[in-house]
Parts: C-alpha cells; sequence; structure tokens
C-alpha cells in the first residue's frame, strides 16, 4: 500500500499560493513513498489526503488546509518515525539558542554577546543533531521551512 496522491485543481494553475502549497505537499508523499511506511500511518495521511481531494470550499480554505495536512504529516513522520527534513534541528536549535542567547545577555554589559554566543551554539548542535539523522537515515531528501 502506498500513500495516494493528491488531485490537483485546475484552477490551482492560476494561484500562486494554491500551487505552491500543492507541491510542497505532494513532495513530501513522493518522499515518504520511496520509504517503508507502517500501514497505520498511511492510512492517516490517505485519510487527510481523501479530504483535500473531495474539499470544496475556496481556493484559500484549500490553501490552509493543505498547509495544515503537511505540518500534521510532518509532526507525526516526525513523533513516529523519527523522519527530519534537512536541517530541521539546525533550525530548531537556533531558534532555541537565540532565546538562550537574549538571556544570558542580560548578564553582559553587551547585550549582543549573549545573543551571538547563543545563535552561534544553537547552530552548531543542530548541524551535529542533523548529521547525526543524516548518518541514521532518518532524514527525508527534502528542506521544508515551517
Amino acid at each position: 500500500m502506498t500513500i495516494h496522491k493528491i488531485e490537483e485543481r485546475t484552477i490551482a494553475e492560476q494561484d500562486v499560493k494554491l500551487t505552491k502549497a500543492y507541491n510542497k505537499l505532494q513532495v513530501l508523499i513522493d518522499e515518504l513513498n520511496k520509504r517503508e511506511v507502517p500501514e497505520n500511518i498511511q492510512n492517516t495521511i490517505n485519510t487527510d489526503i481523501a479530504t483535500i481531494n473531495s474539499f470544496s470550499e475556496t481556493d484559500k480554505k484549500l490553501v490552509k488546509l493543505l498547509r495544515k495536512v503537511h505540518y500534521k504529516t510532518l509532526r507525526l513522520i516526525e513523533k513516529e518515525l523519527n523522519l527530519v527534513t534537512k536541517n530541521h534541528y539546525k533550525n530548531l536549535y537556533m531558534a532555541i539558542g537565540v532565546a538562550l542567547g537574549v538571556a544570558f545577555s542580560a548578564s553582559f554589559d553587551n547585550n549582543g554577546m549573549g545573543l551571538i554566543l547563543g545563535l552561534a551554539i544553537g547552530i552548531s548542535v543542530g548541524i551535529h543533531f542533523d548529521k547525526k539523522a543524516e548518518q541514521n537515515g532518518n532524514q527525508l531528501n527534502l528542506e521544508c521551512i515551517c
């Protein structure tokens, strides 16, 4: 059993946001079809795709639904299969590093110093975890800025 494809609407060619949302989700589905995904997760994703394929609201609401399903699918495979996109950990730890850097900057005379240190440490830790995920085969061959 594989994950179904999204049926693209003919109107989608006119709306740039809708086309991007379709393509983004379809690339994720194609990547997942290249891997062994348990049947229960495939069923969950296929249910969401069936909802998309039968959706009859406006294009704006469809874009919102596509983005929601994309985000939900990414979180599901991260939680259940430990699969992440490229630079996932770098982006995550960079944000954490910036937050901690701002907190530490209160102890320095120079406010920028804590921010820079937090950013540098966060990026280096994130790159380490991204390399580890790639070595373990837990990294999808797509980059996602969510």
